[in-house]
């Protein structure tokens, strides 16, 4: 990499090693990487420059039962910039009791192809 590259400083997350990586964009918005003592650093310090994805998860309040809460997560990562429009749209969910785990609380959010999903199993309260 040269000195006037930028050049950012990233730990791989893709296998236990915890390699440090040095990315490194060019003017024309290449990426190189050094660091990486496996072949999957590259991929993901490139992802992770270029193109950041996230996922998340929070809890989301639930009607008709004894519990207050029930968990949602996304059903796979979204571009990063995507994450706080999101969760406006989570937070306007009010699901009815009973939830099952997996349940598709919201369908293709945004247009991203991925759902708002429940986490965990609530009963109604006349099924606790």
């Amino acid at each position: 990499m040269s000195e006037h590259d930028a050049v950012d400083r990233l730990t791989c997350v893709l296998c236990p090693v915890g390699c440090e990586l040095e990315v490194g964009t060019g003017p024309a918005g290449g990426v190189q990487v050094t660091g990486n003592q496996c072949d999957k650093g590259v991929p993901f310090a490139e992802e992770e420059v270029l193109r950041p994805k996230r996922n998340l998860a929070t809890s989301v309040p639930i009607r008709g039962t004894a519990s207050r809460m029930v968990s949602v997560r996304l059903s796979g990562p979204v571009p990063r910039e995507m994450i706080f429009p999101i969760l406006t749209e989570i937070a306007k969910l009010r699901p009815e009791a009973p939830v099952r785990r997996g349940q598709v609380l919201i369908a293709d959010v945004l247009g991203t192809g991925v759902d708002v999903i429940a986490t965990r199993t609530v009963l109604a309260k006349a099924d606790s």
